[in-house]
């Protein structure tokens, strides 16, 4: 099981995103739903969500515990684009503003 990348990330609540972890499993693409609790520009904390059923919910709960750091480092630029557009939503901001 090797991680690729993240897809697919926004929010799903307040201060709560999901993103589709996509991981080599044997050459076959396979996904899992990555939580991330957010507090302003950062993530806080990541929670294992759905995940393909092929793949085993402990392996991908200690691949979250082991890797957190870099997956937080990885997704604050995401963060601060869903922040950001959210804002321009709410705010009818436009890009250049």
């Amino acid at each position: 099981m090797q991680f690729k990348r993240i897809d697919n990330f926004r929010f799903t609540d307040r201060n709560k995103a999901g993103g589709d972890a996509v991981f080599d499993c044997e050459g076959v693409e396979r996904k899992a739903e990555f939580v991330f609790y957010l507090q302003g520009i950062y993530c806080l904390s990541i929670k294992l969500g759905r995940h393909d059923k092929a793949m085993v919910t402990s392996e991908l709960e200690e691949y979250i515990r082991k890797n957190m750091t870099e997956l937080k480092k990885m997704v604050n630029p995401d963060v601060e684009r869903i922040r950001k557009e959210r804002r321009a939503i709410l705010y009818g901001e436009s890009e250049g503003e």
